[in-house]
């Protein structure tokens, strides 16, 4: 309970009277202000048992049109406020708080007034969401006046609706291999292959293209054949998410750019790792090297952290820099400046293997990668959303992912599909296709790697349209 101005004016009027009274020998006042003091005291007293009352029989209620929207467009947002009790009560209002995802058009909070003699009253205003993510709705103030002025008393209400955020859809994204559709959805993929972290699930026959480090050697000398063990993931299993910005994911149509489709694969990872509770961390990458990371945690705070910074990924940055790179890569130890021939760039891939640290110049995804934190490049589930532009640095990135996380997944944006004059020579469209499926097929290849094409359904379909893969192509995931 609070006090107000006229609480201290009335205060100040008792002090005079007593002051009075004694100074001049008046008991006239001093009674005078015995009695002000008793009725200022029988009014708290009265106010506190109104409050009592009022609190039981006041209901507020917060509601949103609805629980799930996009970026950019408008919902409702209502507030109401009913009093059960018959009569007068204490005059009161409830003011609510708008997130600050969230822009209203014009006005100020929401505000509902209820005099002495109202029994119910509400509020509809529109609101539209600007930023990505999982908000809820703070609950509403209350505030309740004495009739004299005398007192108020506030409190906070339970908390209000909750409402998901996401960021605008590209539209239907083709994601597949040769033009085959993706038979389980993006985010969806089982852990295989390593035993860090892993359970024992089964021991079979080897099969050709099987990995000789997964043969259980016991089983296949007591079986007098070769066998494998397969592993079962754990119920919580780290995701990392390793996202390009460089200035080539730039290409394609306003809305519909490499990166764009990107975001949208990276997003369902993200909510598939919230749904399930996995800890999740990212990696993005520009033309310069890394420009931010954050290791795998499975808290509401780091689910945020990451759609956000999906949402928030551009290109612009990276063009700029792109003309201009002065060989310092973030994350490196020092500037790169030596120029190396390809042969020079494989071996030095290959002693990167065997432990040491060196940093390849003009390679910011594979140099990112190996400096980032072991969390990240050891996670049970890594995956890279990338383009085809660097097929050597993103093979050296793929081939360093596998050798340390236990599953990797790529998602790779062909450029001939996000080329705007896509339909002026088809046929050279059609052999760039197939180079970039042959070079796809290389990645997944590698062990404990999976490779998929990720385009726009219509251009996707024009480029098989000649491709011997159309006669099989399934529908687009």
């Amino acid at each position: 309970m609070r006090v107000t101005r006229r609480f201290w004016l009335t205060l100040a009027a008792i002090g005079c009277l007593l002051l009075g009274g004694g100074l001049l020998d008046a008991p006239l006042l001093v009674a005078g202000a015995v009695g002000l003091a008793g009725w200022l005291l029988a009014m708290q007293v009265v106010f506190v048992r109104a409050v009592s009352r009022l609190r039981d029989g006041l209901t507020v209620s917060q509601s949103l049109s609805r629980a799930r929207i996009r970026t950019g467009v408008e919902t409702t947002y209502t507030l109401e406020a009913s009093v059960a009790t018959a009569g007068e009560h204490l005059p009161l209002s409830v003011e609510a708080t708008v997130p600050l995802a969230a822009r209203m058009e014009a006005g100020r909070a929401p505000v509902i007034d209820l005099g002495e003699s109202m029994q119910s009253s509400s509020v509809t205003v529109p609101l539209t969401w600007e930023t990505v993510g999982h908000y809820t709705v703070a609950g509403a103030t209350v505030t309740m006046r004495s009739g004299a002025g005398l007192f108020t008393q506030s409190f906070t209400t339970d908390p209000g609706p909750e409402i998901t955020v996401e960021s605008p859809s590209v539209g239907p994204i083709h994601v597949g291999q040769g033009g085959k559709r993706l038979l389980r959805g993006v985010g969806e993929h089982e852990a295989r292959g390593r035993t860090g972290g892993l359970s024992a699930e089964e021991v079979r026959k080897y099969v050709p293209g099987d990995a000789l480090k997964y043969v259980d050697w016991k089983a296949t000398a007591r079986l007098d054949e070769a066998h494998v063990r397969n592993y079962e993931a754990e119920s919580n299993r780290s995701v990392a998410l390793v996202l390009d910005h460089r200035h080539t994911l730039g290409d394609g149509r306003p809305g519909e750019t490499k990166l764009d489709h990107l975001r949208a694969v990276a997003a369902a990872f993200r909510q598939r790792a919230e749904t399930v509770r996995d800890p999740l961390g990212y990696l993005t990458v520009d033309d310069t090297g890394v420009t931010e990371s954050r290791i795998p945690a499975a808290r509401a705070e780091r689910y945020r952290a990451c759609q956000h910074r999906i949402n928030d990924l551009d290109t612009e940055s990276s063009a700029e820099t792109a003309t201009g790179r002065t060989g310092t890569l973030r994350g490196a130890p020092g500037p790169v400046t030596e120029a190396q021939s390809p042969i020079e760039t494989t071996l030095l891939a290959y002693r990167d293997a065997a432990g040491s640290k060196r940093h390849l110049p003009n390679q910011p995804l594979y140099n990112g990668l190996q400096a980032a934190p072991r969390e990240i490049r050891g996670a049970d589930l890594l995956v890279i959303c990338t383009d085809d532009s660097n097929p050597d640095e993103l093979r050296n990135a793929v081939g360093l992912a596998g050798r340390n996380a236990t599953e990797v997944v790529v998602f790779v944006t062909p450029s001939v599909a996000f080329d705007t004059d896509l339909v002026a020579d088809l046929d050279e469209a059609n052999e760039r296709y197939r180079a970039f499926d042959q070079f796809r097929r290389e990645l997944d290849g590698i062990d404990s790697v999976t490779a998929y094409e990720v385009g726009s359904p219509e251009r996707m379909a024009a480029l098989l349209s000649d491709s011997p893969a159309s006669a099989e192509r399934g529908e687009y995931a």
